[in-house]
């Protein structure tokens, strides 16, 4: 929650308004900024209750019924960025309104215009990028990102919303409960490679769209859910070398992190139970460090009980976070006692509930 509301007030409307001067015998009427400005002050106001209803909420399951609720209770407010918006397409505000409105409000609306009247703005190449991980669970801008893929008429606009629609549609594709999951992970597989085929020499950030999309389809063939994990090798806090196939037999939980990662330090408490609860049975927890250096780990590890199998990964050139296509802390991986991928993403109850289903299977065999 407060990552999407960082996005959105941050980058996309965040915004210095300057007032044209008028004649001091003429009312000032507020400028099309200006108006925008206070649709995103009421929205703000709005922000306030719904922080308060989400932090005095325990149970993660309703948590998760608040999120997802929140575009319908936001609806108002991207309405009338849309129709402010269509007053003039060509002011340089209209960009951010629009953006704002299929953010926070997944509004297809929004994104049809954003495809149709926006495709020369400055900004909506890093966007298409920024989407494919920022925008779970919203249809609004899956339709943008597939729409500009489609008919955008700049090769470089093209290939980043191709790149990011293949990333949103992978990610839709594992949610849990996902229906047409391979259908969905076949058209994410098919985009990603035309991306690396059609369009590999376009520029994204310091890399290109061909290092990404190959990167991509590693974790689509290799690392979806259903598929066996690859190897993995790092080394352990004594600098000795470890592999998860020596983990066969066991369930286990990878928990990519660090040490300034806050939510990866709220799973710790969790994580702690959770451990001791399955302390006889077949299970192991390995948290694999991303710190760049391993004596952070280990003075975080003297201050902070932590106690199952930690490894230390760093930024190596090669190694689970680059192999792995890690883009995000902490990255979860579930793995059954074959070693086979059985859930990615899970935190708290959902993660010890999978687990505890997964350690009765394996004893079972």
């Amino acid at each position: 929650m407060k990552r999407l509301f960082s996005i959105v007030t941050m980058a996309l409307v965040a915004a210095t308004v300057v007032a044209q001067d008028k004649p001091k015998d003429e009312p000032k009427k507020p400028s099309h900024a200006e108006r925008f400005q206070l649709i995103i002050q009421d929205w703000q106001k709005a922000q306030e209750p719904i922080r308060k209803e989400f932090e005095s909420v325990k149970d993660e399951d309703e948590r998760d019924r608040l999120l997802a609720g929140l575009p319908a209770r936001f609806a108002p407010f991207a309405e009338a960025a849309v129709k402010l918006a269509e007053e003039n397409l060509k002011d340089a505000a209209t960009f951010k309104m629009l953006m704002f409105a299929m953010m926070v409000g997944n509004s297809e609306k929004a994104a049809d215009l954003l495809a149709t009247t926006q495709q020369d703005n400055a900004q909506i190449q890093d966007v298409c990028m920024m989407l494919g991980t920022q925008a779970d669970n919203n249809p609004a801008a899956e339709k943008l990102l597939k729409s500009l893929y489609e008919k955008a008429t700049k090769k470089e606009l093209r290939g980043c919303s191709g790149y990011g629609y293949a990333q949103i549609v992978f990610r839709r594709s594992e949610a849990a409960g996902a229906k047409d999951a391979g259908k969905l992970q076949k058209i994410a597989e098919d985009t990603a490679a035309a991306v690396e085929k059609d369009f590999g020499d376009v520029k994204a950030g310091e890399s290109t769209l061909k290092v990404l999309a190959a990167k991509m389809l590693f974790e689509i063939r290799n690392l979806a859910v259903g598929r066996n994990a690859p190897e993995v090798v790092s080394e352990d806090l004594e600098g000795k070398k470890t592999n998860l196939s020596s983990y066969r037999g066991k369930v286990v939980v990878l928990d990519i992190w660090a040490t300034w990662c806050g939510p990866c330090r709220a799973m710790i408490p969790h994580e702690r139970e959770m451990v001791e609860k399955l302390k006889d049975q077949p299970f192991a927890l390995i948290s694999i460090s991303a710190d760049d250096e391993k004596d952070t780990l280990k003075k975080f590890l003297e201050k902070e009980k932590m106690p199952w199998t930690h490894w230390w990964e760093g930024r190596k050139e090669a190694g689970i976070l680059k192999d792995w296509n890690v883009q995000f802390f902490p990255t979860i991986y579930v793995i059954d006692a074959k070693g086979v991928i059985r859930h990615k993403g899970l935190r708290g109850k959902k993660l010890e509930a999978a687990v505890d289903n997964l350690v009765k299977e394996a004893k079972q065999k």
